[in-house]
């Protein structure tokens, strides 16, 4: 009972916020798991008995209210034969049949009201346990993703590292800038002068001196 006790108190408290204030939260919500299984199991075992007995009752009942029916019948038959002494013993008997009727009749709405509620404390229980289920999966989950993070970072590179790459992207940004600067130098030596006019005139006069030169020579 103290399972049960214990059980009751969980349904009807906030799963969630159980959750929020426990330290251990995978652990509480696998205990919990657990005992919601086993006060399941007992009560299942304890409806299909308190069922069981309300049928059977119910059966009864139905029996006597049948029996008094039956000496009724019997008595009267007794008294159109002219026996009354078989109608006085059917009579009897009549009244014992309604006085157990009478005591099933008050048993039956009682056995049928606690059969009910255990059914609902297991409907109840069934929903809690698949939410505490649920539960155990986010949690883990959430757990298992949190230990992944944490060797994250735990395996990234220290200060020395991260100055040592700093260094190296330094380095790296000096040398494309130094390449791109060379790219420039080569593109606007490449380019063509703009003053066509005065290179074809000094060439034109530096063939007429190479020319006067040969000659002088000649």
């Amino acid at each position: 009972m103290g399972l049960i006790k214990r059980m009751s108190a969980l349904v009807t408290a906030n799963l969630t916020d159980l959750v929020d204030q426990c330290e251990n939260p995978e652990k509480m919500l696998k205990q919990a798991v657990r005992d919601m299984e086993t006060a399941l199991g007992r009560l299942m075992d304890g409806a299909a008995r308190a069922i069981a007995h309300h049928k059977l009752l119910t059966r009864q009942l139905s029996g006597e209210q049948d029996a008094v029916a039956k000496r009724i019948k019997l008595a009267e038959a007794a008294i159109a034969r002219g026996d009354d002494e078989s109608a006085r013993r059917e009579l009897r008997q009549k009244l014992e049949h309604e006085r157990l009727a009478e005591s099933l009749a008050q048993q039956v709405p009682i056995a049928d009201a606690l059969s009910q509620r255990l059914r609902n404390q297991v409907s109840t229980m069934r929903m809690k346990l698949a939410e505490a289920r649920r539960k155990l999966v986010e949690i883990s989950a959430r757990r298992r993703a949190a230990a992944a993070q944490r060797k994250f970072v735990e395996r990234m590179p220290d200060d020395t590292c991260l100055n040592s790459l700093s260094t190296f992207d330094s380095i790296c940004a000096c040398v494309e800038q130094s390449e791109a600067e060379t790219e420039a130098l080569l593109e606007l030596l490449g380019e063509p002068e703009t003053a066509e006019p005065l290179d074809t005139d000094i060439e034109a006069e530096l063939r007429a001196l190479k020319e006067a030169a040969s000659h002088a020579a000649c």
